[in-house]
């Protein structure tokens, strides 16, 4: 048995957990203030042990916050198996993707530039957005990730909420999931440029920025695409980086191009981009509501084609986000 403040323990669901499986985590049950091992690090999680804890109105397990890392990495490699079975809800699937993902995408960006170690973790998250398309096609999914993937102001936290809306408005366009995979990876990693990019520039308010200074931040989008073009990005990848800030008027950045000669799945980068930035808090700017957003991009004549626009709004009131 243990004795020790909550804090230290982190509730875990036993659904997520795949029968006949080993962790390299501790599991505990609690009972009252004291915290009993449940199944020791290493030992098989057996079904038989699952289904008891399911029977017991779905008893919450805990693990120790020391083994966090542990659980994750348990669930990096199981995600696939969590997300097929549907005897989980669907919210709580979407939570356990959200928290895996969130771990991945804070190693993939951890590092002011990318290194050795970005390839291996690259193609990590590669796999896991393989393994969610089937998961994404329901607007059921999106209703609960979006309620998961909102929280945060890092680039990586904004990264995946535009993944994920990416990947779900591409399929309303039957994309195949080559180019789902790619594109997601493309949205991902829109904003990684700015990784080499002065602090303060970043952290400024767009609208007091210098020329200069202006000049500098709108290099970001080439910045990152030549940086993935050393991971085998493909180019379909490589353009949602690099024409993610681009404008149906021909008045974005890098290359001011005409909104014919932007090919659709940026077209889709760029409205999610903007999405996700107007329904996230940052530092100095609270963020506004899904109804908002979408009235602001609206209004925005000029920065998104409205075929694709419209069918941003019905597949966000299909999930019941808006």
């Amino acid at each position: 048995m243990a004795l020790a403040q909550e804090s230290e323990y982190i509730p875990v669901s036993p659904r997520v957990l795949r029968p006949d499986s080993k962790g390299a985590f501790d599991l505990f049950l609690r009972r009252g203030d004291t915290f009993v091992l449940f199944n020791a690090a290493g030992r098989m999680f057996t079904n038989e042990k699952r289904e008891e804890l399911l029977g017991d109105n779905a008893a919450t397990l805990y693990i120790e916050s020391a083994d966090l890392r542990d659980y994750n990495d348990y669930l990096k490699a199981n995600i696939t198996e969590v997300l097929d079975d549907e005897n989980i809800p669907v919210d709580e699937r979407a939570k356990t993707w959200a928290n895996t993902a969130k771990a991945m995408g804070q190693e993939l960006f951890e590092k002011k530039l990318p290194g050795p170690a970005f390839a291996k973790r690259y193609k990590r998250f590669e796999r896991l957005i393989q393994s969610t398309t089937n998961f994404l096609q329901s607007p059921k999914s999106l209703k609960h990730l979006s309620r998961f993937i909102g929280n945060g102001f890092d680039d990586y936290q904004h990264g995946l909420g535009t993944m994920v809306y990416t990947v779900c408005l591409m399929q309303e366009y039957d994309y195949d999931d080559h180019k789902l995979s790619a594109c997601g990876m493309g949205a991902l990693l829109h904003d990684i440029g700015k990784s080499g990019l002065p602090k303060a520039v970043l952290e400024k308010n767009p609208d007091d920025l210098t020329d200069d200074e202006r000049s500098l931040l709108e290099l970001h989008p080439m910045i990152g695409a030549r940086t993935c073009a050393n991971f085998n990005l493909p180019t379909i990848g490589s353009n949602c980086i690099l024409f993610h800030h681009e404008r149906a008027d021909g008045t974005g950045y890098p290359t001011s191009a005409a909104s014919d000669e932007v090919p659709l799945h940026t077209k889709i980068v760029s409205l999610c981009n903007v999405y996700d930035n107007l329904t996230r808090n940052r530092p100095g700017k609270d963020a506004v509501t899904p109804f908002e957003a979408l009235k602001r991009i609206m209004d925005d004549d000029g920065l998104v084609d409205k075929d694709i626009l419209k069918k941003f709004v019905k597949m966000l009131s299909q999930a019941e986000v808006v």
